[in-house]
């Protein structure tokens, strides 16, 4: 018989298809004769408030958070009385309230939990009262999946330090990225260059980071162009800077069009639980990428091989001087970060690997 597994996401397909990675095993898992049920424990609704929250204040936070919490509690029923019908669970960055997660043991030993993001702690900086709840109480539902999960899948070692304090199954996935929907394409030769960063609001603050960057670079340099897709609020005073509005159809094609990708973030606790979805995409497409150095990022980024890792203002500047500079640092650096992405985060190398883990909790034969 098939093997059936109930995959539950955080998050739609429709708004956020590139943002959980359950999405992008699907049609490798189908074609080996999974029969795969995806099951999101948020409304398309609550997805677009999930990655616009951080521009949210006051009430319409509140607001969020309460439809949130409500969704959350209601739809974890489907999945109860579901799961006796499948032979996996596959949480995907999916919790519950109430403690409502360990009820899922009485369908027995068939939970794996997926985590590619920190979502033990408060996503909201700051230490005051609120952000010390929400810490709490995220810490609290992690805990109560990890304590009845037969394995954890994790993106990266940091992660994997957390998660191995209470399940002893941890396997180290990274990525994926589809790397034949991402692809290289041959760049028109010109002057100009184009550097791009691509997000969504629940980033866009990072930008930040790069404001005094921004001023030097444009002042440095007349040939630059920067394109900023899915920045949200941001807003850089300057007529070479441009806001794009992301959309999946033309996400692959924006990408290509750069020749140099940003990625800025603090290197704090949050931010060393992302390998940053945006950095795998540049590099997919055989683009330059240059960001904020975290020992998570470390993992993927060679410093100036496949990419430059960045601590300082000064750092930030300089090495965007010498990217803008040599075209031909740019394209073999491109390259090089193309074969990383291939050989280490992309769906053909891992979608097997996955497979291979289900086949062990659930297998196959006698079914």
């Amino acid at each position: 018989m098939t093997m059936k597994i109930l995959f539950v996401v955080s998050g739609t397909k429709r708004v956020a298809a590139t943002r959980y990675r359950v999405y992008q095993y699907l049609p490798y898992l189908e074609n080996r004769g999974v029969e795969c049920k995806v099951f999101s424990i948020a409304s398309d609704f609550v997805t677009k408030l999930a990655i616009r929250s951080p521009e949210l204040n006051g009430i319409n936070r509140f607001i969020y958070y309460v439809v949130l919490f409500v969704e959350r509690f209601f739809r974890f029923w489907f999945v109860f009385f579901k799961a006796g019908e499948f032979d996996l669970i596959f949480l995907q960055r999916a919790t519950f309230p109430f403690g409502l997660g360990k009820l899922l043991r009485f369908h027995g030993e068939k939970i794996i939990f997926d985590i590619d993001d920190a979502i033990f702690l408060s996503d909201t900086p700051g230490h005051g009262i609120i952000t010390k709840c929400k810490t709490f109480i995220k810490e609290r539902e992690v805990r109560d999946v990890l304590s009845l999960a037969r394995s954890v899948v994790v993106e990266n070692d940091y992660i994997s330090g957390y998660v191995s304090r209470y399940c002893e199954k941890v396997y180290k996935i990274p990525g994926p990225i589809d790397t034949e929907r991402y692809f290289v394409r041959k760049k028109k030769n010109g002057n100009k260059v184009i550097l791009g960063w691509i997000g969504s609001p629940a980033t866009t603050f990072y930008l930040h980071l790069l404001d005094n960057v921004f001023s030097e670079i444009l002042t440095r340099f007349q040939n630059i162009k920067i394109i900023l897709i899915g920045a949200g609020n941001y807003n850089f005073p300057s007529n070479r800077v441009f806001r794009r509005e992301w959309s999946y159809e033309k996400e692959v094609e924006a990408l290509q069009n750069f020749d140099i990708g940003l990625m800025p973030m603090p290197d704090d606790k949050w931010t060393r639980g992302k390998l940053g979805c945006k950095m795998l995409q540049y590099m997919a497409v055989g683009v330059a990428s240059i960001v904020s150095y975290t020992s998570t990022n470390a993992e993927i980024i060679k410093n100036g091989e496949n990419g430059f890792l960045i601590k300082t203002e000064s750092e930030w500047i300089n090495k965007l001087s010498d990217l803008i500079n040599d075209r031909g640092l740019r394209e073999n650096m491109g390259i090089a970060g193309r074969q990383t992405v291939e050989k280490v985060c992309s769906i053909r190398q891992n979608a097997p690997r996955l497979f291979e883990i289900f086949k062990t909790l659930a297998p196959l034969e006698g079914k």
